[in-house]
């Protein structure tokens, strides 16, 4: 499995790197709006943009099946969100217990957004465009009314008004995304 990962990472980083290089540098900005935008295009960058341009069959040709394809893209994304957050909290003098803090939002955020690229995708709609709509909904739902009031900021990827709620919800669009991408495939 490690040569898969490794194949994959080495696949993802030769393609995409100029695309990946610039992202990083904006995801080292521990500032969480900016960061939470530039993860969102990170994520619909990656899986999600090979199924919009038709590359999965090509993806498929390499010696992964559509679960190994799935989980290890997920694995970069995550991989590519943890690094810049620990190297972005440390070149700007972060308490490591807000990196670690910040670090659990952009988890549930990736994990959701990786997710309804996914979706989008495979329900044979664009891979950026969708998010970015269910970003800005998400964005104005969970900020209506007050604090503590209002129910959807609790599972909100960008509010995360509770932090093992949101993760939850997370972790449950990940298993749907998942579920589809492996047993139903794409239209594309």
């Amino acid at each position: 499995m490690i040569q898969k990962i490794e194949g994959y990472f080495m696949k993802e980083l030769s393609e995409k790197a100029g695309r990946i290089a610039v992202l990083s540098l904006f995801l080292l900005i521990p500032d969480y709006g900016i960061r939470m935008f530039f993860l969102l295009i990170l994520t619909t960058s990656l899986l999600p943009s090979d199924v919009h341009h038709k590359r999965i069959s090509s993806l498929s040709a390499l010696p992964f099946s559509r679960m190994d394809l799935f989980w290890v893209s997920y694995l970069f994304l995550i991989t590519i969100s943890t690094v810049t957050q620990f190297i972005g909290g440390g070149l700007f003098g972060m308490n490591p217990a807000a990196v670690g803090f910040h670090w659990l939002g952009s988890l549930t955020f990736s994990t959701a957004y990786f997710s309804i690229a996914l979706l989008s995708v495979m329900a044979g709609l664009d891979h950026f465009g969708i998010p970015l709509l269910i970003f800005f909904g998400d964005l104005i739902l969970g900020g209506l009314g007050p604090r503590g009031s209002n129910p959807y900021a609790f599972i909100s990827p960008i509010h995360q008004g509770n932090g093992v709620l949101s993760l939850l919800f997370a972790v449950g669009l990940l298993g749907l995304a998942g579920y589809l991408f492996i047993k139903k495939g794409v239209s594309r």
